[in-house]
């Protein structure tokens, strides 16, 4: 038996998306040695050869696969592993749509260190390549939950906007008014409805006392977010697990430091793309979870990469107001209280007997609510426009608390009003719930029904 063994993937697996995460193990005690992996494209050409730490035994490997068939070969002391990916972009039209926003007045360079390269172009690059690492931090939740790699599919380019505003107008202007400005302004070309955007504003500053251009919004079709932090963001895959270990520590004087407590660029990575998933988890019509992702288990996302317990936040502080704010639409407007994040929680303290993998998995990822809303969605499945509208409904009878779906309902939530979910039903197995009655004593104003049926289709009602 090959004493080199992969845990997160099989051989001939097909993918949707193409930067994927391997992780494995090694049985072998006497070897002192890095993994060698090498990358084949279909037509035996190398890709690419690297070496990845093996630590207690275990690896974690992250590479952009090829359209096609992809042959890895690794090799650890005197064992060598075969196996063959495939990469296959998943046919649909709904997609995520990575997005730089350039004030009018702005040249579109975020703030970063001296020598630090802040041009536009790189900002995109930063932008598109983490945007693909939350497609597979994604798909990896998913299939930790039983539901298969689904994920959503991400454009090619990354667009970049020039916005009417003015980096004044911008700067004083309340966060959730800015989100609605930026919406429109996006939203208003023909495909629109099909795309989720994931925007960043170049403009965002910190002045070395206060934040000016920030915003943490998600809901609708736009993830909204702040350029503060993305000096600490990778431009290359290479980089990334550097820039999640980067222990240098922030000079708040001149930067921004948003690392929950942790004060170098690794927790602010960590920290900002773990938020960035967050809110583009609202734009896919999720609420808030007493823990994971969609609460506030998303600071330490770096342990998803990495392969021990450093740069962990020892205590989960209470976000201050309006630090994560669930959007619903155009129009009404969802704000977080300050305990949202169930911070009283001790699930979301270190524990430090726990394996780097346990916490992990335990802390980081969808409640079921979330993975089943996720799974049925018309952003990660093959979905095309029916033609029959009207048996693609969702209807509430509020006399007799009667949700129907000729399409069978799949998951019903009850959400307080800022947005955290109180009582969640799935009907993942079960595609013939056609009905469902909610329960009197649950039925109380404020509440908000989500539903979602088979095909994906959504109700929200506020009774």
């Amino acid at each position: 038996m090959n004493k080199i063994r992969l845990t997160n993937i099989i051989n001939n697996e097909v993918f949707t998306y193409s930067t994927i995460l391997i992780k494995g193990f090694v049985d072998i005690t006497d070897v002192d040695s890095n993994l060698i992996l090498k990358h084949y494209s279909n037509n035996a050409k190398q890709l690419a050869e690297s070496r990845w730490t093996v630590y207690e035994n275990k690896f974690k490997v992250i590479i952009e696969l090829k359209i096609g068939d992809n042959s890895l070969v690794f090799k650890f002391g005197n064992e060598v592993l075969y196996i063959k990916l495939i990469y296959k972009q998943r046919a649909t039209n709904y997609t995520v749509c990575p997005v730089y926003v350039i004030c009018a007045d702005h040249d579109g360079r975020f703030q970063a260190p001296i020598n630090h390269d802040n041009s536009v172009q790189n900002a995109c690059i930063k932008i598109k390549l983490c945007s693909k690492l939350i497609q597979m931090l994604t798909a990896e939740k998913m299939y930790e939950k039983g539901f298969g790699k689904k994920t959503f599919q991400v454009e090619k380019d990354c667009r970049i906007i020039k916005s009417s505003l003015t980096r004044r107008t911008v700067f004083n202007m309340h966060p959730e008014k800015l989100w609605e400005y930026i919406a429109r302004e996006l939203t208003a070309g023909p495909n629109s409805k099909h795309q989720k955007f994931l925007a960043f504003l170049s403009c965002t500053y910190w002045d070395g006392q206060n934040l000016h251009g920030h915003v943490a919004l998600g809901g609708g079709g736009l993830a909204l977010f702040g350029t503060g932090c993305l000096y600490t963001w990778p431009s290359k895959l290479e980089e990334v697990l550097p820039c999640f270990m980067n222990m240098t520590k922030v000079d708040t004087g001149t930067l921004l430091d948003d690392s929950c407590f942790r004060g170098n660029f690794g927790g602010c990575f960590s920290t900002t793309l773990g938020s960035v998933w967050h809110e583009l988890g609202h734009t896919f019509d999720l609420g808030h979870s007493k823990y994971g992702i969609m609460g506030r288990g998303f600071d330490n996302v770096h342990l998803i990469f990495t392969l021990d317990n450093k740069n962990i936040a020892q205590e989960i502080m209470p976000a201050s107001k309006g630090y994560i704010i669930c959007i619903d639409n155009y129009s009404h407007t969802i704000n977080m209280n300050d305990d949202m994040s169930n911070n009283n929680n001790n699930n979301n303290n270190t524990n430090t007997n726990e394996t780097t993998d346990d916490y992990d998995s335990k802390h980081i990822c969808w409640s079921m609510g979330c993975a089943s809303i996720l799974s049925f969605h018309k952003w990660f499945n093959d979905c095309k426009e029916e033609e029959n509208k009207s048996e693609n409904t969702i209807d509430y009878v509020a006399k007799r608390n009667l949700l129907t779906s000729k399409n069978g309902l799949r998951v019903v939530q009850l959400r307080r009003e800022d947005g955290l979910v109180m009582h969640s039903w799935e009907f993942v197995k079960n595609n013939n719930k056609r009905t469902f009655i909610l329960p009197v004593q649950l039925a109380n104003n404020g509440i908000t029904i989500i539903a979602e049926d088979s095909n994906g289709n959504i109700l929200k009602h506020l009774l």
